[in-house]
């Protein structure tokens, strides 16, 4: 694995410096978080939040826990709270001393670093292009099960969006009761209908399934690390004893407290996904040197075809102050895709101006 797979979105700073363009100011569409910004419920307490730092915060992020509990009905021996998901998708293969894991090619490099840090060997599944990154057929799903220990699947899945129907994965689970499932639903909340494909609720969720689910891309909150891991309460109580304590800060544990609050919040993101995403899904599709992977989220999938080289157009709005996400260091994009994410119309607006000039100056 080389350095360049461990990118992430958010860092125009290196992106700058990598094409010598000078410093400036940054819309940056490489992060698929809430264009809303932080609620105004938790504005309202942050300048009383400095006063938390001066107790230890609970060992087991019991504010998080509250959150899952509360807004989505979960009994708290089914919750882990953590510092973000992402900590769950590393402890995971470790406490389960997995060998062999499937992971989807193309699909958030971290299931593949947390596999290899584990000692897993990885087996990958490719979703391809030529079929718009559709989910593999079960068959393919079935044989990679046979072989190997765990299956890691995002949904929908980043970048490219790809969406496994919640009954596909129970199915799965059903008939590979002593393999593991690990669904990482970050993005489940931007969905049209995330009700119909999320496993959050189910109850309980089967003894071989764990959820990774994030509240810093809903709430715009990616510095502040708040997420859990839910599962069947046999499974959780197996990765609670192998959790470090204390992960959750305390400053962490009250704002999730405050998220209870935001149904207005959730209301106005989810209605502005759902006019914008298909908006400017169908004015990129438009637009000579751009093919587009129909989105399901608050991100998408394209690629630049006016010239041979992605940088052409990664250079051209970074001149212009806007920051998109290079895809090509993803196993199976490096043919000039990139991502960017779904933000405020005006914003889409700006970004849709300038890709439009951007074919126009490459004909």
């Amino acid at each position: 694995m080389t350095s360049e797979e461990h990118i992430h979105g958010g860092d125009p700073e290196r992106a700058l410096r990598r094409l010598g363009v000078a410093p400036r100011d940054i819309l940056d569409f490489s992060v698929n978080v809430s264009p809303l910004g932080v609620p105004q419920q938790v504005r309202a307490i942050w300048n009383d939040l400095w006063k938390e730092v001066e107790s230890y915060p609970s060992v087991d992020g019991r504010g998080v826990v509250d959150y899952y509990c509360e807004r989505f009905g979960i009994d708290p021996a089914q919750v882990l709270a953590g510092n973000g998901s992402t900590e769950f998708i590393y402890l995971a293969p470790r406490a389960l001393g997995l060998r062999k894991v499937a992971v989807l090619i193309p699909s958030f490099h971290d299931y593949t670093r947390a596999s290899v840090a584990a000692g897993a060997e990885l087996m990958p599944v490719q979703l391809k292009a030529v079929d718009g990154f559709s989910p593999p057929d079960v068959s393919i799903l079935g044989k990679a099960l046979e072989q190997g220990d765990a299956l890691f699947v995002g949904n929908p899945n980043n970048p490219t969006g790809t969406v496994f129907p919640r009954r596909v994965l129970l199915d799965l689970a059903a008939a590979f009761p002593h393999k593991w499932f690990f669904v990482d639903e970050a993005f489940v909340q931007f969905l049209d209908q995330p009700e119909a494909v999320s496993l959050l609720k189910q109850e309980p969720p089967p003894v071989n399934i764990l959820i990774f689910h994030s509240l810093t891309k809903f709430f715009a909150l990616p510095g502040l690390r708040l997420g859990a891991v839910i599962g069947h309460p046999d499974t959780i109580s197996r990765l609670r004893p192998l959790k470090e304590p204390w992960s959750v800060n305390r400053i962490a544990e009250k704002v999730a407290l405050e998220l209870l609050s935001c149904f207005d919040y959730e209301n106005r993101l989810t209605t502005l996904i759902r006019q914008e995403r298909p908006r400017v899904f169908n004015l990129i599709s438009g637009i000579a040197g751009f093919e587009v992977v129909k989105p399901s989220a608050n991100f998408m999938l394209a690629r630049w075809t006016r010239t041979p080289d992605l940088d052409d157009l990664l250079h051209f709005l970074l001149n212009s102050g806007i920051h998109l996400r290079d895809c090509r260091n993803f196993p199976g994009l490096e043919d000039n895709f990139f991502r960017m994410a779904v933000r405020l119309p005006e914003e889409n607006d700006r970004v849709l101006s300038l890709m439009q000039s951007c074919a126009d100056h490459h004909p």
